[in-house]
């Protein structure tokens, strides 16, 4: 009878010293601060770990940020890993991460090659995990569980199920998924452009529709000018945006116009890694917060997002059959502004909406009609909600 005791109480503890990485249940995304790069962890909630990108910050040129990071989640090893192009932001620091946390199965990237010694690094890192990836590509997670994690590749190598996007450029051959989870679905897609210019070609146009209306959505390329058109943001209606930039990088990220288009769009808010070297952040629409750890409980139609410390922001899933559709203002009292904004700003609320009381007194104008030149902020949260 000891004897049988001290065997289950071994795999016990085996079971419990095993796992992957600290799940608790949840399905957890932590997009993690690299500085200016990229890189993504998700945990199931059965403790099965992918990690999408690990770049290099070019600023600090090292790895230990996202090192300690996967550290203190306790990530022993990895069950797959997703590459979306050959940048050192993006991959510089993959071979430090495979070091410390073994990759156990397949590494997907957009095949071919790309010149330079980072690229040769990563391709010695992942050896004979590496496999080329196709659209519809599908890696479910939890697979005896009731609610599994379905990650679905949409876009590689500038292809979607509605063609091919002729073009050279790195960016935009970037490889997108499309996680799904319940009711929550996020894309993740590294520097996938939007634009028509004479370095880019717009491949989120095309894929759009193969993507579908998303909770979460991973700003493409930093928010950078040359991503997140507005046919994108149309089609998939995010909620919540997502947005790696570093302290004083050398692109302007994140954008005037690239976050235009977010708020123009209804986006409830972005959330910042670090403030980066662009436009500066609005108050109630734009929060930097470090690592952006986004969570979502079995059959839960909301989720939640945590940043910096604060109290987590929660969420309604877009598969919840709630409405995510423009807020209606209520009556303002006689003698109140129907709408506000700061002189600041590109945007314009209702006059109740939470996110007015974040404006400062000395920024803070109000009228009873729209005022010229600025976009109403649709989705505008009332009471908390």
């Amino acid at each position: 009878m000891l004897r049988r005791l001290f065997g289950w109480l071994v795999l016990v503890a085996i079971s419990c010293t095993s796992g992957f990485g600290q799940a608790n249940g949840k399905l957890q995304i932590h997009h993690m601060d690299v500085g200016q790069g990229d890189g993504a962890v998700l945990i199931s909630p059965g403790g099965q770990v992918v990690l999408f990108d690990v770049g290099e910050d070019m600023k600090r040129k090292d790895c230990t940020m996202p090192l300690s990071y996967l550290d203190q989640l306790g990530v022993k090893q990895l069950d797959y890993l997703f590459v979306s192009h050959y940048h050192f932001d993006h991959i510089g620091c993959i071979p430090a991460v495979l070091q410390q946390s073994p990759l156990q199965g397949d590494a997907f990237d957009r095949g071919k090659s790309y010149p330079g010694k980072t690229y040769a690094n990563y391709v010695a890192a992942v050896g004979s995990h590496r496999k080329t990836a196709a659209i519809g590509d599908v890696i479910t997670l939890d697979k005896n569980a009731a609610n599994p994690v379905v990650i679905t590749v949409v876009a590689v190598d500038g292809e979607s199920r509605h063609g091919q996007v002729q073009t050279s450029n790195e960016n935009d051959l970037s490889l997108a998924v499309v996680v799904s989870y319940g009711s929550f679905r996020e894309e993740i897609g590294g520097d996938l452009s939007g634009d028509n210019t004479q370095m880019y070609q717009d491949v989120e146009t095309p894929v759009a529709p193969d993507v579908g209306q998303i909770d979460d959505y991973k700003v493409h390329h930093h928010c950078s000018s040359h991503s997140t058109n507005d046919a994108w943001l149309a089609s998939t209606k995010p909620t919540v945006g997502i947005i790696s930039t570093g302290d004083g990088n050398d692109y302007g990220h994140p954008t005037a116009d690239c976050l235009e288009r977010l708020h123009t769009h209804g986006l409830k808010r972005t959330y910042w890694t670090e403030h980066g070297n662009g436009e500066t952040p609005e108050a109630g629409l734009d929060v930097v917060g470090g690592n952006i750890v986004v969570e979502v409980a079995p059959g839960a139609n909301t989720y939640t997002v945590s940043y910096g410390g604060a109290a987590p922001d929660t969420y309604q899933t877009i598969g919840s059959g709630t409405s995510k559709g423009p807020t209606s203002p209520v009556t303002p009292a006689a003698g109140a502004k129907k709408y506000a904004w700061s002189s600041r700003s590109q945007v314009y609320h209702y006059a109740d909406c939470d996110f007015v009381a974040n404006i400062s007194k000395e920024n803070l104008q109000q009228s009873d009609t729209p005022p010229k030149g600025k976009h109403l902020h649709t989705n505008c949260p009332v009471g908390g909600h």
